[in-house]
């Protein structure tokens, strides 16, 4: 077993001695860029020696949920439980992990359908965790994109700018963002 999936709490013993990743990004309208994201992984570092918070509240049939970690139900809200694990994996100084960041263009086969804007709440934390690296160097994230995702120039520019890092790197493929928070948390 190896994902945490929404609104579940894991002892955190269960999940000190391996790498633990947070797969932040589009949910609704992204397609299902968290399994490939989740498959990438395994076949890098092997399907039983990483554990995965993924926000997707996915059906008893998906794959992933035979993957999921058995805990209580314990936050009320999934915001609460998102804002938990993406400090767990941007933090936590007992644990290897990292935040990943994947910016997919918006599905032409499941497109968000309520009307609100696509990504819109990923952009919102894409700022959130630049500003949070404004003030602490030492937070693990790693962000990756399609290169059509709309606005990704000035993301990539925000980025650059508020992090003084003129080479801070958005990379534009699921293996190569895979490669470098491996590299994160295998350190």
């Amino acid at each position: 077993m190896s994902v945490i999936l929404p609104k579940t709490l894991i002892r955190s013993d269960e999940v000190v001695s391996q790498p633990f990743f947070f797969l932040a990004g589009p949910v609704l309208g992204g397609g299902d860029w968290q399994h490939t994201m989740y498959q990438a992984l395994a076949e890098r570092l092997g399907e039983d020696n990483f554990v995965a918070a993924i926000p997707c509240r996915y059906e008893n049939n998906h794959p992933l949920v035979a993957r999921q970690l058995s805990g209580g139900e314990f936050f009320s809200r999934q915001l609460l439980w998102e804002r938990h694990y993406l400090a767990v994996a941007a933090q936590s100084p007992c644990l290897r992990s990292c935040i990943i960041f994947w910016l997919p263009c918006e599905s032409k086969t499941c497109p968000r359908t309520d009307g609100q804007s696509y990504a819109r709440d990923t952009r919102g934390e894409l700022g959130e965790w630049r500003g949070r690296m404004m003030h602490d160097k030492a937070i693990r994230l790693v962000i990756g994109a399609e290169p059509d995702f709309p606005g990704l120039n000035q993301i990539q520019e925000n980025f650059k700018r508020a992090l003084g890092v003129p080479s801070f790197t958005i990379y534009n493929s699921i293996p190569e963002v895979v490669q470098r928070a491996s590299e994160i948390v295998l350190v």
